[in-house]
């Protein structure tokens, strides 16, 4: 019950907030090719962790500027010469809500991206909201539940396999 109460107040929170997220209708044809910078949010589940680090060698190979919001215990699986910054949480940065604290709304407000990319195939809310606190006209995601509040863009994933989810990730990406 409390977690329902939980999810029903962060909803209203999230509502509140997005509310002037809506853009008005634009063409997405070169958009992605035209990007320069990323801010990509790796998935919290270990499988889903590793085999998503094939649209980071995918943004590599393109010459994009990376930056990399993931759990802080990840932070040595990556180079730190290779992106711009690595934004990291730990347990500390969940509200009680499960939405970012107060201290990692402003540090995430402060970055400015031509592209956010949402990694999470499963539904989560910490960082659906954290994908929208980025400075950024284009946010890119999985489709989940209300998902249309988060994302621009939303890649269907109807694979049980992580490593085919993303790969058709990438070639939806390339499609733009």
């Amino acid at each position: 019950m409390i977690e329902y109460i939980r999810a029903k107040f962060a909803g209203h929170i999230i509502n509140k907030t997005l509310k002037d997220k809506t853009a008005p209708n634009r063409s997405f044809t070169n958009l992605l090719r035209k990007c320069s910078s990323f801010f990509v949010i790796m998935p919290e589940t270990e499988n889903d962790f590793q085999k998503s680090k094939q649209v980071i060698t995918f943004l590599e190979k393109h010459k994009k500027v990376i930056s990399i919001l993931t759990f802080d215990f990840r932070r040595n699986e990556f180079l730190q010469s290779h992106f711009r910054d690595i934004v990291e949480y730990g347990l500390v940065d969940y509200s009680k809500l499960n939405l970012p604290s107060p201290k990692l709304v402003d540090k995430l407000k402060s970055k400015e991206f031509d592209a956010v990319i949402d990694l999470n195939r499963a539904e989560n809310l910490f960082c659906s909201f954290a994908a929208n606190l980025v400075q950024s006209n284009l946010t890119i995601g999985f489709t989940k539940v209300d998902s249309d509040k988060f994302y621009n863009i939303q890649i269907n994933d109807s694979e049980d396999n992580p490593e085919i989810s993303y790969k058709n990730f990438i070639n939806c990406l390339e499609m733009f």
